[in-house]
C-alpha cells in the first residue's frame, strides 16, 4: 500500500504534503527585467559579476545591527576595488570592499535596482 512506502500513515502524509515548510525547494526564476545581453564583450572590464545558478544578479539588501540597510554586491571577480570607486559614483555614497574570504562590494543605502540595471548595461 501507498502508507507503506512512505513509511507515515497515509492519512498524516496527505496532511504534511502540502504545508509550505514541506514543499522542495526550487530555484527562482530570472528576473526578466536583468537578463543578460548576448553578444557583448566584457573582456575589457577589470572585473566580473557572475551570475547566480538561476541567473539573477547577486546584488542583496541586508540589514545591519544598527538597523540601517547596505547594498551587497556578491560573486566579484577581479579588482574588486575598482569596482567599489563605480559604484560608489553611481550612488554617491561611500563603497567598500567586504571583509572575508570572498570579495563582495558594501554601499551603505537601499541601491538594488539602480545597481542591477548599471551591471546590466555593462553586459555582466
Amino acid at each position: 500500500t501507498i502508507s507503506s512506502i512512505f513509511a507515515v500513515p497515509w492519512p498524516m502524509w496527505s496532511v504534511h504534503r502540502w504545508k509550505p515548510g514541506n514543499l522542495p525547494r526550487v530555484r527562482r526564476v530570472c528576473e526578466r527585467r536583468y537578463q543578460k545581453k548576448q553578444g557583448v564583450d566584457t573582456k575589457n572590464l577589470p572585473f566580473l559579476v557572475h551570475r547566480t545558478p538561476s541567473g539573477n544578479l547577486p546584488v542583496y539588501v541586508e540589514p545591519t545591527q544598527k538597523g540601517e540597510k547596505f547594498t551587497r554586491i556578491r560573486r566579484v571577480f577581479g579588482d574588486a576595488q575598482h569596482l567599489a570607486n563605480e559604484v560608489s559614483r553611481l550612488c554617491e555614497s561611500s563603497a567598500r570592499v567586504g571583509r572575508g574570504g570572498r570579495k563582495a562590494v558594501e554601499v551603505l543605502g537601499v541601491h538594488e535596482k539602480r545597481i542591477k540595471e548599471w551591471l546590466q548595461h555593462l553586459g555582466l
